[in-house]
C-alpha cells in the first residue's frame, strides 16, 4: 500500500501595540511567506547538513517591496533584535510560538515596512546575517510612546 504523506509549514504573525502599559491595538494573526531559504533550511536539517534551525532574530526594514520566495534578507534592514522567547505549544504537536518585544525607545527612527525572521547558526545581531525564513510587509511608523510585541506561530503539520 502506498501512502501519500504531505507536511505543511504554516507561519503566522501578529503584533500587539501598547502605550503606557496598556494594549491599544492588535494586528490580528496573518499568514506569511516562508522563503525558499527557510524551506531549504528545514530540508538540510532533515538531511543532517545543519543542526541549528533556531529562530534567533527579528528584523524590521523600511522597504515595501513585495515578499518573494527567493528572499534571503530584508530589502532595507534598519533594526534587529534577539528573540525574547520561544515556547512549544503544550497541547498541539508541531507548534512553536516565538515572541519579540520592542520597547518604546527602540525602532522609532524609520517607518517600518517589512519584517523578517532569521534563524540558524549564522543568525547574529549583524544586518542580513542568518537564514531569512520568512518576510512580510507591515507598514507603520512606530511612535516613541509605543511598545510592540511581535508574536510568530509556526505550525508543522500533516497535510
Amino acid at each position: 500500500m502506498k501512502e501519500n504523506i504531505i507536511s505543511n509549514w504554516l507561519g503566522q504573525w501578529e503584533i500587539e501595540i501598547s502605550e503606557n502599559g496598556r494594549v491599544k491595538e492588535t494586528v490580528p494573526l496573518k499568514h506569511n511567506l516562508i522563503t525558499d531559504a527557510g524551506l531549504n533550511m528545514f530540508r538540510d536539517a532533515l538531511k543532517g547538513d545543519i543542526t541549528d534551525m533556531q529562530i534567533k532574530y527579528v528584523a524590521l526594514g523600511n522597504d515595501a517591496t513585495a515578499p518573494a520566495n527567493a528572499d534571503v534578507q530584508l530589502v532595507a534592514e534598519q533594526f534587529r533584535k534577539v528573540v525574547t522567547s520561544a515556547n512549544v505549544d503544550p497541547v498541539t504537536a508541531g507548534k512553536l510560538y516565538t515572541e519579540l518585544y520592542i520597547a518604546d525607545t527602540e525602532a522609532n527612527a524609520f517607518k517600518c515596512e517589512e519584517i523578517g525572521w532569521f534563524a540558524g547558526v549564522g543568525a547574529t545581531a549583524t544586518v542580513n546575517m542568518g537564514i531569512c525564513i520568512a518576510r512580510v510587509l507591515y507598514s507603520r511608523q512606530k511612535a516613541s510612546t509605543e511598545s510592540w510585541t511581535l508574536r510568530r506561530t509556526d505550525t508543522i503539520s500533516r497535510g
